[in-house]
């Protein structure tokens, strides 16, 4: 009888422990806010806005992709499932499932994709409308955010797209021995893709959601360091930013903000 109960006893100790050495999971709601200024923005072609260099805006598109998901603590937590994420008007919240109980201080990601995954043809589900021309360097647009556009000093209005992805140029031809085909020989100036590292404390809770707020501060993209001038920057007959570096470059940059002297896009 001594022995049964000794026995009974180590039985319920062991399995104590193990139930309380299991990992708890619960859940993280990411939601996404896009503000001009500090209010909520109008992506319908309606509302009406005012940037820094005097242009009257009206968008019509705010689309972007954010890969390389962490979350940060005492256990860091990498989101692997999907891998990447479309972010846009109707898209703002991301339910990230298995995440263990604990106290978290950061979230990180990537804007747009990094060299090892901006491959076309990578990930179907991205689908055509995010798909980077290949002569430009392929891949997918990092940033899709697109309108039209007034100026009132002159009198001149249009459409713009500031569309943010690698670049690529034909720097030269060479031809292949003992066929005599020509290909071309690409160079990449840049992937422009950027980390974004949030501070952020909470918990996550067995069973439970916890929701962390994330900011874009869109006019940003136009401000901060360099201030954008649609007139200049998406004249008539040039509305897109796709082939041109030195456009891709002040986006990327606006983008980074602090890493450049400005203020961040996200927060």
């Amino acid at each position: 009888m001594y022995r049964f109960f000794a026995i009974s006893g180590i039985f319920l100790f062991v399995f104590a422990s193990c139930k309380d050495n299991r990992t708890e999971y619960g859940f993280v709601r990411l939601k996404f806010q896009h503000q001009w200024n500090g209010e909520p923005i109008r992506i319908d072609d309606q509302t009406e806005y005012t940037n820094r260099a005097g242009n009257i805006l009206r968008f019509t598109k705010l689309q972007y992709i954010i890969s390389d998901l962490m979350i940060l603590g005492a256990g860091n937590v990498k989101v692997e499932r999907p891998e990447v994420h479309i972010i846009d008007r109707d898209t703002t919240v991301l339910i990230l499932y298995q995440i263990p109980v604990g106290m978290y201080n950061s979230i990180g990601f990537t804007f747009g994709l990094d060299e090892r995954k901006n491959i076309t043809g990578l990930f179907p589900n991205l689908g055509p409308p995010m798909a980077w021309p290949v002569g430009m360097g392929g891949g997918y647009h990092h940033l899709m955010f697109d309108g039209h556009w007034a100026c009132d000093i002159i009198a001149t209005s249009g459409s713009f797209r500031l569309h943010l992805g690698s670049l690529e140029r034909i720097i030269r031809y060479d031809t292949i021995p003992h066929t005599g085909e020509i290909i071309p020989i690409w160079h990449r100036f840049h992937n422009n893709h950027f980390y974004v590292s949030l501070p952020r404390t909470f918990e996550v809770r067995a069973n439970q959601i916890t929701t962390v707020p994330i900011i874009m501060d869109v006019e940003q993209w136009m401000e901060s360091p360099q201030i954008w001038d649609v007139s200049v920057m998406n004249p008539p007959g040039n509305t897109c930013t796709m082939s041109r570096e030195k456009a891709l470059d002040s986006l990327r940059i606006n983008g980074e903000g602090a890493r450049h002297g400005g203020r961040n896009v996200f927060r």
